[in-house]
């Protein structure tokens, strides 16, 4: 039996299985690019040979363990990554024994199958207490107009417990008295409760700059969307100046993320059941 060139095989995984019959999204498809450039480099220094040169027979199962102890060793990769690569292979894995040309593979494959993905412990997502959310929102300075809307921003991720995709999706029709809707994951849709303060802000940002009831309410002085990069920008400008007067924010890493995890906190604390917690952020 003729051997199957592993980047011919590679190529039908991603130009057809990935996109086309299981339709992941681009973000999976691009964790798993990543996944095979680096494989394919490390299989190709192992084998003495160019990529395109690579057989099936590289696949072996000791090679497959060596690429991960050389993600963890070598490239100083965690154990979450180190098992998102190995779930890219497997999933490359059957799609190979999918396909009736490679029964020589079946022995190689399910012994790739068989490699277990390590236990890491599970570490508590930080959040910040309602005193550094307090200083974090003291430290902007609303006499700008960037600061303004960064408070706005923030206070919306606090309040709401929104993703920072949903939030920047927002517009003046999404804006009710008592509640926002959001538009998350997977086309799902929910109403989510503001406070008063959260909705005055909101309509006396919409009136000032004159914002349409369809028009993005958070953009760039340009008019533009605001990118994630520019949230985070500004979030480490308002971290940075808080941390003066509250120690406790000094050296740590806050994302925008971090106001959903202690939005979540925040309701726990009130005495909130997790369960309304849970439809409360969207899952």
């Amino acid at each position: 039996m003729k051997t199957l060139e592993l980047p011919t095989l590679v190529q039908r995984f991603f130009a057809d299985y990935l996109t086309a019959q299981r339709e992941l999204s681009p973000e999976t498809r691009t964790g798993y690019r990543t996944a095979f450039r680096l494989l394919l480099r490390f299989l190709a220094d192992r084998q003495h040979c160019p990529v395109d040169q690579l057989t099936l027979a590289a696949f072996a199962p000791e090679a497959i363990l060596a690429f991960l102890d050389h993600l963890e060793h070598s490239r100083g990769n965690g154990v979450t990554t180190r098992n998102l690569r190995l779930a890219a292979i497997r999933t490359f894995v059957r799609f190979v024994l999918s396909q009736s040309s490679v029964l020589d593979f079946l022995a190689p494959g399910q012994r790739i199958l068989a490699i277990p993905q390590k236990k890491s412990s599970k570490r508590m997502s930080g959040f910040l207490s309602r005193d550094e959310v307090e200083a974090l929102f003291l430290a902007i300075d609303t006499c700008t107009w960037s600061g303004r809307r960064d408070l706005l921003l923030f206070l919306t991720l606090y309040n709401t417990g929104a993703r920072i995709s949903e939030a920047l999706q927002l517009r003046p029709v999404d804006i009710h008295d008592r509640f926002v809707q959001l538009h998350g994951k997977g086309r799902k849709e929910r109403q989510t409760p503001i406070w008063p303060r959260t909705a005055r802000l909101f309509r006396k940002w919409c009136k000032s700059n004159h914002i349409a009831a369809d028009a993005l309410i958070f953009t760039n002085r340009r008019g533009e969307p605001l990118s994630h990069d520019g949230v985070s920008y500004r979030l480490q400008l308002a971290v940075c100046k808080a941390a003066i007067q509250c120690p406790s924010l000094r050296g740590r890493r806050i994302t925008s993320h971090r106001f959903r995890n202690s939005c979540a906190m925040a309701l726990l604390q009130s005495g909130v059941a997790i369960e309304v917690i849970a439809l409360y952020l969207g899952h």
